[in-house]
């Protein structure tokens, strides 16, 4: 359960409340994410666990209450700063916590993978993509269903029935988008 005090060098063997306000004053004043071992999620784990095993005093209760506010504190953070470096493709420092280096490659993942579209470019199933060449009000299709009202330019998707997308087009009301 021990922790190293990466950026000071001295060796830290529990968790103790005042090492975790320690690191959470350091992660508050620095820009940058601060280097943590690789069990420190854990090691916060057992620390406040340890209040649960035991009668505790007024005081106790107080140090678990503020122990948890700054454990959050820390986490959300540390989450506020990985979600920055994977803005900037910036790699995580070393060595890091596994639930964070996993944090990051899922926002690195969606980050990459996800493309902003115009809005219109994603189609339903079964539907025709028609551009409005009018303002029109709500009006009835020969299929009984209704579209509109429209601003001229606007984008509507139609049911990709023949008789509604030809009465669309033939009456000048829309064209293929």
């Amino acid at each position: 359960m021990g922790i190293v005090e990466l950026w000071g060098g001295s060796v830290v063997s529990d968790v103790t409340y005042e090492l975790l306000w320690q690191v959470t004053q350091k992660e508050k004043h620095t820009n940058e994410l601060q280097a943590l071992p690789k069990t420190f999620y854990a090691d916060i784990g057992d620390f406040i666990k340890s209040f649960e095993n035991r009668e505790t005093s007024e005081e106790e209760q107080n140090i678990k209450k503020n122990t948890l506010r700054l454990a959050n504190e820390l986490f959300e953070r540390r989450k506020q700063k990985i979600m920055i470096y994977v803005a900037y493709k910036r790699q995580l420092p070393q060595p890091t916590v596994q639930r964070e280096a996993d944090l990051y490659n899922r926002l690195l993942d969606v980050a990459n993978g996800e493309k902003l579209e115009p809005a219109g470019r994603f189609k339903a199933s079964g539907t025709q993509t028609l551009r409005s060449l009018q303002s029109i009000p709500e009006i009835i299709l020969p299929s009984g269903k209704r579209v509109g009202p429209l601003e001229k330019g606007q984008i509507v998707e139609v049911a990709a029935e023949e008789e509604d997308i030809k009465f669309l087009i033939n009456n000048t009301i829309c064209q293929e988008s």
